[in-house]
């Protein structure tokens, strides 16, 4: 997570550089870096006769004004997430995003504006009194006509294979009896149980499905299903893709929840699509889009991880949560994981795993998860309550 938020702040720097709205402000005259807003403030002030120059004086500590203070006097909602280092204040559809220790804050996604960086300290999050002004100046004294509160509209689920497609399959003797475990049969009937869960939880939010039979959809067809959920601008859409696992290894079992590889890049924001933002500001909603989703999905994984352990944790071991490059989680460009339910290939969690109880307590896990992520969105981003 270093270096993702390294790579936020880099592509900050250089993408707002170039877009031109800085507000102009003076320039160092050695190096031509931008001063922070007290120091240009000094450097302004009249120069004194040289025979009668005082002492130099210490100059006294801007006072700070910390981040709910300020979201008081914007009367905006704050959040800031310490994973990454960015916040935002966040008012109908008016959005105030900034980084620690970044000397600029942007406006509603195209206006960029010079800050004194935030810092942390014994009273949390904070901002200079200069930059506080400046903030509440900048900041639109009316709600956007869009205002709403920001909400998962949308929860995909995608039960693994399907069709010709049977994905891993165990088969074992156990006491004595033959017992056959296909992965696409578990995906399926752990999905559906998931699917009514979720229905009857939250009947104003879409739940959908991929496929709710023996049928085959296509990895394109499962990403492209997701990406094209028509979403208002303070809604959000979440992939769960379920899959079980196999190994060589007999002895292998486990559950485990996959996201997508930090590291790895891809394009959310297209610079050319109409009424788009233009190339100079697109890298740094594009880099901003990475860090929130892999955030997001780093969240999603641990709080469906917790969920598994707590129903069948007992019975099969916590793998935990990992990284990698699968197509649905690289393609969706939304918050996703791939959950691995177990080993179909392990004697004894293969044959739970054609257990209806089994099963049922699978997408409990699942389920408590989502919900409880579900939550912690909505509460950062000022969701009114269910």
């Amino acid at each position: 997570m270093k270096r993702g938020r390294g790579r936020v702040r880099a592509f900050l720097a250089v993408a707002l550089a170039l877009t031109g709205t800085l507000a102009a402000g003076p320039e160092d005259s050695v190096s031509g870096t931008p001063q922070s807003a007290a120091t240009a403030a000094q450097a302004n002030a009249p120069s004194q006769p040289s025979a009668v120059a005082p002492s130099p004086q210490p100059a006294a500590p801007e006072p700070a004004v910390t981040a709910s203070s300020l979201a008081s006097r914007l009367k905006a909602r704050f959040s800031y997430d310490p994973l990454t280092g960015y916040g935002l204040f966040e008012r109908g559809g008016d959005r105030l995003v900034f980084a620690l220790g970044l000397p600029w804050a942007l406006l509603d996604w195209d206006k960029a504006l010079q800050i004194d960086p935030p810092s942390e300290g014994s009273s949390g999050l904070a901002f200079t009194a200069t930059s506080a002004d400046a903030l509440q100046k900048a900041f639109p004294e009316a709600p956007s006509p869009s205002s709403g509160h920001f909400s998962v509209a949308a929860i995909l689920i995608d039960p693994g294979h399907g069709g010709k497609d049977p994905g891993a399959i165990g088969e074992h003797v156990v006491g004595g009896k033959k017992i056959r475990v296909v992965e696409k049969e578990v995906t399926l009937a752990v999905s559906k149980k998931l699917y009514e869960s979720l229905k009857a939880k939250y009947p104003d939010k879409r739940i959908l499905v991929t496929r709710d039979d023996d049928s085959y959809p296509t990895l394109e067809d499962r990403v492209e299903m997701a990406n094209s959920v028509e979403l208002a601008p303070n809604e959000a859409i979440i992939y769960v893709s379920i899959h079980a696992n196999s190994s060589f290894n007999k002895s292998a079992k486990g559950f485990e929840i996959w996201y997508l590889n930090p590291e790895y890049r891809r394009t959310l924001v297209d610079s050319k699509a109409p009424g788009g933002p233009g190339h100079d500001i697109a890298p740094i909603l594009n880099a901003m889009l990475e860090e929130e989703f892999t955030t997001e999905s780093i969240i999603l994984a641990r709080d469906v991880m917790t969920g598994l352990q707590a129903k069948v944790g007992a019975d099969s071991p916590n793998r935990g949560v990992r990284a990698e490059e699968w197509f649905v989680v690289r393609n969706a460009r939304m918050p996703s994981i791939l959950i691995e339910t177990g080993f179909v290939t392990n004697p004894d969690e293969g044959k739970l795993l054609t257990q209806d109880d089994y099963l049922s307590r699978l997408a409990d896990g699942v389920y408590n998860g989502l919900v409880d992520f579900v939550a912690y969105f909505e509460s950062m981003r000022g969701a009114s309550s269910q």
